[in-house]
């Protein structure tokens, strides 16, 4: 699993605080490596057109690297909080941009949405409101502006959305079940010897011992993301570990919200067809 560095700050990040800690997002020419047809356009570029637009930069994270030279060229995500939004059942619309500079992914957008009771960073991933791809071309600024706005002006679906998945009881089968499938996303064939699946649905606190679709979406998520979940093995006490990679986060909560809103609609889930990066 590839490690990363992160910065959060809920009043958002300066300039200078974003460089220390996510220098690729100011790279102004492409990683030495990359192909010669790779259209270049800035980070920062973006992060100031969206700054004068309103938005400020809460959260940051780069992909690490060992490779000589490349550190200032990685895969870097941002989420982007707008002052001008209503919060949605107590969390903040966002805008999630992932970009890098060294091939491995160009623009990508989401919607977000940022939790206040437990600061958790969900990705939004509906019929209506998945991942946007935006190329690496002259008008990439502009286009994710106007992505960003777009995402904005349907929040009253994303409203709409969060009020069936409150609405949506689930019984203890289905919150298992559904628990299994969060660990599925997460793990893969790398489940951690010892895990009992269950133990994802362990609230941290009593906002979220309700047990429906939003309130369970969000306790795994959560348990997914810091890790610290008990895992029962006979010779040692041990627990999972949280979330080191950007990519792997990312696509974690990407997929994990497109399987709650496939079990919201009935259908069968199937999260490795879900498109990440």
């Amino acid at each position: 699993m590839t490690a990363h560095r992160s910065i959060y700050n809920d009043n958002g990040i300066s300039v200078a605080q974003l460089s220390a800690a996510v220098p690729s997002v100011f790279a102004q020419q492409p990683f030495s490596g990359v192909s010669p047809r790779y259209g270049f356009v800035p980070t920062i570029d973006v992060v100031e057109d969206l700054r004068a637009s309103g938005f400020k930069v809460v959260q940051a994270g780069q992909t690490l690297t060992r490779v000589a030279g490349k550190r200032d060229f990685t895969r870097h995500v941002l989420r982007f909080r707008p002052d001008f939004a209503p919060t949605v059942a107590g969390s903040h619309p966002e805008v999630v941009l992932m970009n890098s500079h060294d091939g491995s992914s160009g623009f990508k957008l989401w919607a977000g949405l940022f939790r206040m009771v437990c600061a958790n960073g969900l990705i939004v991933c509906t019929s209506t409101m998945g991942a946007v791809s935006v190329p690496h071309r002259s008008n990439a600024v502009e286009a994710v502006r106007s992505r960003s706005f777009d995402f904005l002006s349907r929040v009253d679906n994303l409203s709409e959305t969060v009020a069936r998945y409150e609405s949506r009881h689930m019984t203890d089968e289905e919150a298992f079940s559904f628990a299994e499938i969060g660990a599925q996303i997460r793990w893969g064939s790398e489940r951690p010897a010892g895990l009992n699946a269950r133990d994802l649905l362990m609230a941290r606190r009593f906002e979220d011992a309700r047990q429906n679709l939003w309130t369970v979406l969000n306790t795994i998520q959560e348990n997914l993301t810091r890790g610290g979940v008990n895992l029962t093995r006979a010779n040692r006490r041990s627990s999972t570990r949280g979330m080191r990679s950007v990519q792997d986060d990312t696509r974690m909560n990407v997929r994990l919200w497109a399987a709650a809103d496939e079990f919201m609609s009935g259908s069968v889930v199937d999260v490795e067809a879900v498109e990440v990066a």
